[in-house]
């Protein structure tokens, strides 16, 4: 899993952009055999969702005295997301009212990703640490950004396992966020070995979705688009590759049966999980399948928070293989008691008789079930189960 995002975390992946399309290439390749569903740029959802223009960048430099201190080619996260061009001198003032820093962590570059939602603004503008902020002390600073805007197609990937029945349990996670390894893209990564897993089982009750979507504006694209009739419930996977306690959040209204297995697992599995409530500790896509007119039961499992989030510092250095396959060992574990669980349905009215022979169930008082299992006084459950009758009992029937 670490392989996978080693491979891809240092990209730009916008919503629209060169490297995500191959980077769902690469996974399609490697990884698991992938659906693609398209939408062009100026697509609306819901009234308001809008799908923004494919974003290339071809360079983003500042320059001070000759000297680069701003560079894109260094790391993505120093240009902001969907930034326009700009080509120009400025005075340091200026130069500072479009450079983002992080706030509490001098050593952070920061993500700046609103311009991802929101394709009717635009601005140029750079991230930089705070240490490098403070050192800038040029009266002007030359700016070079070459970026370019043109229609393309937004892309929502799926992979489905069908199985005995068409109730579908949707497994989701971000591939967006650029220059980043354990939001989300761990995340993805986790995806594709629970998919791997699940085909390898010979049989299963449910179908599975695995959907790798643009945060909450993918989610929208295909909630909007599809037929989720058959969408049951649903796990949201994020950040599993920390060094954190697993937390789990519930779905909307917290009562579900998806909430029970997974309070349940979390607390026989975990030492030190963590159950929240909805969106308590951080809020992603199932703010979007929890939606009116949709409403499919969501449960987040994340190791949030972690120091390095949304900076440059989420790197697989802060990513540990035993911790996916733990995070991973996890979501398998609630699966399997969605898969084996069941509610017994009464079929009958009244009380019947237990020792009728039709049924045979009936234990009268002193009796123990396999009396091979009767040792030294104590009573241990092994072998098949059979009535011994002490010879002392009276017929109580």
């Amino acid at each position: 899993m670490k392989d996978l995002v080693e491979a891809l975390y240092l990209t730009n992946r916008g919503f629209v952009t060169d490297e995500y399309d191959a980077c769902l290439d690469y996974i399609d390749d490697n990884e698991l055999p992938l659906q693609y569903y398209s939408f062009e740029s100026g697509r609306q959802f819901w009234n308001s969702w809008e799908v923004p223009q494919r974003w290339t960048v071809d360079e983003a430099t500042v320059t001070a005295d000759g000297e680069t201190v701003i560079d894109y080619d260094d790391h993505p996260l120093h240009l902001i997301s969907y930034s326009d061009s700009f080509h120009g001198t400025v005075s340091r003032s200026t130069l500072l009212d479009h450079v983002h820093t992080h706030g509490d962590r001098d050593d952070a570059i920061p993500w700046h990703f609103r311009q991802n939602y929101r394709p009717w603004d635009s601005e140029w503008g750079f991230c930089a640490t705070q240490r490098l902020v403070d050192s800038l002390d040029a009266d002007e600073y030359d700016v070079h950004i070459d970026t370019t805007f043109s229609d393309g197609e937004m892309r929502v990937a799926e992979h489905t396992i069908e199985g005995e029945r068409d109730e579908t349990v949707v497994l989701a996670a971000h591939l967006d966020h650029t220059g980043m390894a354990n939001d989300d893209l761990a995340g993805v990564a986790a995806g594709c070995e629970l998919m791997r897993r699940l085909r390898q089982r010979d049989s299963l009750r449910y179908s599975y979705t695995f959907l790798i979507v643009q945060e909450l504006l993918g989610s929208v694209a295909y909630l909007s688009t599809q037929d989720v009739s058959d969408l049951a419930c649903g796990l949201f996977l994020e950040m599993p590759g920390n060094d954190n306690r697993l937390l789990v959040q519930q779905s909307f209204t917290g009562d579900t049966r998806l909430d029970r297995i997974a309070a349940e697992r979390l607390e026989t599995l975990a030492d030190d999980g963590e159950v929240a409530a909805y969106r308590e500790k951080i809020g992603n896509d199932e703010l979007i399948f929890e939606a009116p007119g949709y409403e499919i039961p969501m449960v987040s499992v994340s190791r949030f928070p972690y120091p390095e989030y949304h900076t440059h510092l989420d790197d697989p250095g802060i990513i540990t293989e035993d911790r996916l396959t733990e995070y991973c060992e996890y979501i398998m574990s609630v699966i399997d008691v969605l898969e084996t669980d069941f509610v017994p349905l009464r079929t009958f009215d009244g009380i019947p008789s237990l020792s009728h022979p039709d049924y045979d169930l009936y234990v009268g008082p002193g009796q123990v079930t396999d009396e091979d299992a009767v040792v030294d006084g104590s009573i241990r459950s092994r072998g098949e189960m059979r009535i011994v009758r002490p010879e002392a009992e009276r017929d109580v029937e």
